[in-house]
């Protein structure tokens, strides 16, 4: 299965998995606790860890179509879930 990782600083980690994990737990069947989330994009996943410094998310896809377009839509939501911080996120694959 085809993924792709970002490494993400941030001063608000457990902010933005829980607010994360609850914005789209009202659309996606979603797991999360303050230091890890699960969200569910059938077929695909979203898991985000609270690392020192802030977070690591990694995308799981069937293909590589799928993971383009859910980083920009990941990315998205994970900036206005930490409103006031420029967040950088870069993707690896």
């Amino acid at each position: 299965m085809p993924e792709s990782r970002a490494t993400v600083t941030t001063e608000h980690a457990v902010r933005c998995v829980t607010r994360l994990c609850r914005h789209w737990s009202h659309k996606f069947q979603v797991s999360f606790d303050e230091t890890r989330g699960e969200i569910f994009f059938d077929p695909a996943r979203c898991t985000l860890a609270v690392v020192e410094g802030g977070l690591e998310v990694l995308i799981e896809a069937p293909d590589a179509a799928t993971l383009e377009q859910l980083e920009p839509v990941v990315a998205d939501h994970m900036q206005r879930m930490v409103a006031g911080e420029t967040l950088q996120i870069s993707w690896r694959r």
